[in-house]
Order: structure tokens, then sequence, then C-alpha cells
């Protein structure tokens, strides 16, 4: 992997569950990691349900390898919102591969 190819700034959020004024609890995404990322599309596919056109982008997303990144995990790039799938860690090399579903 070169390092080079980390050419998109990515947010690594995580929700945390947050009382609001009335007691209320809102799910509220924080970022716990910034960090440089290769992102490849690897599938895509649009299906009809329930009246609605639907599509769903797969993609492999490369970065240094962090230890506490996990499916609970997503991960934003501009205006992209990535629900992770699976990580797989590289730990010899310093990398990790995250499989991942663009959330339409």
């Amino acid at each position: 992997m070169q390092i080079g190819r980390f050419k998109y700034r990515i947010e690594i959020q995580i929700n945390t569950p947050t009382e609001d004024a009335e007691g209320n609890y809102v799910e509220e995404w924080q970022t716990v990691h910034t960090v440089w990322a290769d992102i490849t599309p690897v599938s895509s596919k649009q299906y009809f349900i329930a009246n609605q056109d639907a599509a769903e982008v797969t993609c492999k997303i490369y970065i240094r390898y962090l230890a506490d990144v996990t499916p609970r995990h997503r991960i934003v790039m501009k205006s992209h919102a990535y629900d992770i799938e699976s990580v797989i860690p590289d730990i010899a090399n310093g990398f990790c591969t995250i499989m991942a579903k663009e959330v339409f």
C-alpha cells in the first residue's frame, strides 16, 4: 500500500445517545478520528422497495491501522456517510481494510 494513495480526508464517528432538554434520548454522531484514506468502489446496486428507488454502494476503505475501529462506527467523507460492515486489520504492515456501504 502506497501512502500517496491516501488522498481522502475522512472522519470516523461513533454513535453516542445523548439526552436532550426534555429528557429524551437522541442519537448523535461524534468524531473520534480524522485520518487520510483511500476509497475504492467495489460494487453498486439499485433496487425498488416500498414504491421508492434505493441504491447501495459498497466500498473498500484503506487507512493506517487503528485498533479501536469497529462496525459500530461510521465513516464520513464530505457529504457521504458509510456504514462499516467489517474491519480487516493488517497489523504487520500497519494498515486496515474497511468494507463499508454508503448510506443513501
